[in-house]
């Protein structure tokens, strides 16, 4: 069991570099930050219709940015807030905010369809319809994340205290916020990434545990890029004010790291059912019913 755990290893890790899972991952990284603010503001636009500028800058969007991109929300909030109320906006703003918004997930589209061996181009209307589905599903996110967080904010509302500590209130805020809702949401939405963006599909069992990997390992780096910030003052001395733009590039190519990983590991699963498919066909059920008469 030992050696087989190491040969997937050394498979998984062959396919890693065999694909250019690095440079396909500095380039969604380059396209993710290219892409942020102009799909923020798409989406903070979408989502006032709803619900009201203050409410999304000082909640909605701030609960949702905490919990993916650590140590830069709530900053980075107080910035997209800005310039999402800018009126200076017109309709050719607006539509080049839309097509730079949707440039990651053509990106995405193309990094996942390298890793799945995916041959056969798609029509560039569909690649549009995936890429505004996308946003869509970023979206869904950000109303999700505002209303997860205003519930745990009513429940802890209530808890009781203990020796003058809301010791609920801290586990819901330290634990749930910012690591369990994270988990639950990029679980979900990698897994249907996996599942149906790739031209050749994945069963969900394989997509899923692409997804598990992916979700267990982000989790993990974002703990540890956390505490690892914390005692890397030396970093603030170098780099100055474009620290927090070298941490957020840096965030963003560790998290385009790991779900091609996934991504990976998924493909490998894959292969490996195709391969116990077609050898389940036992060479006698390739004769043909003459022969079999003849004999």
């Amino acid at each position: 069991m030992l050696m087989s755990f190491w040969r997937l290893l050394a498979d998984l890790t062959r396919s890693f570099l065999r694909h250019g899972c690095a440079s396909l991952a500095a380039s969604l990284a380059f396209f993710s930050l290219l892409s942020l603010f102009p799909l923020v503001f798409m989406l903070l636009y979408g989502v006032s219709f709803i619900v009201s500028h203050e409410v999304i800058g000082g909640q909605v969007l701030l609960s949702f940015l905490k919990g993916f991109l650590p140590t830069l929300g709530e900053r980075l909030a107080v910035e997209l807030q800005r310039i999402s109320e800018l009126e200076t906006v017109r309709w050719l703003v607006f539509l080049s905010f839309a097509w730079f918004g949707t440039l990651v997930f053509y990106e995405l589209d193309y990094a996942l369809n390298v890793v799945f061996d995916s041959t056969w181009k798609r029509h560039p209307l569909i690649s549009t319809a995936i890429a505004v589905a996308s946003q869509g599903a970023v979206a869904l996110m950000l109303v999700l994340s505002y209303v997860a967080t205003q519930t745990v904010n009513f429940l802890t509302a209530y808890a009781p205290h203990l020796w003058g500590l809301d010791l609920i209130a801290l586990a819901a805020h330290d634990v749930f916020l910012t690591y369990t809702l994270p988990f639950t949401m990029a679980f979900l939405t990698v897994g249907a990434l996996y599942r149906y963006v790739p031209r050749r599909r994945p069963q969900w069992r394989e997509a899923l545990i692409g997804s598990l990997t992916f979700s267990l390992l982000w989790v993990a780096a974002k703990l540890l890029f956390v505490t690892y910030n914390e005692y890397a003052t030396v970093y603030t001395k170098l780099y100055g004010s474009l620290l927090e733009v070298i941490l957020l590039l840096l965030w963003i190519y560790y998290s385009a790291l790991l779900l091609l990983l996934g991504a990976v590991i998924a493909h490998a699963l894959q292969q490996r059912s195709q391969a116990a498919a077609a050898g389940s066909f036992s060479p006698a059920r390739l004769v043909s019913p003459s022969a079999n008469a003849g004999g």
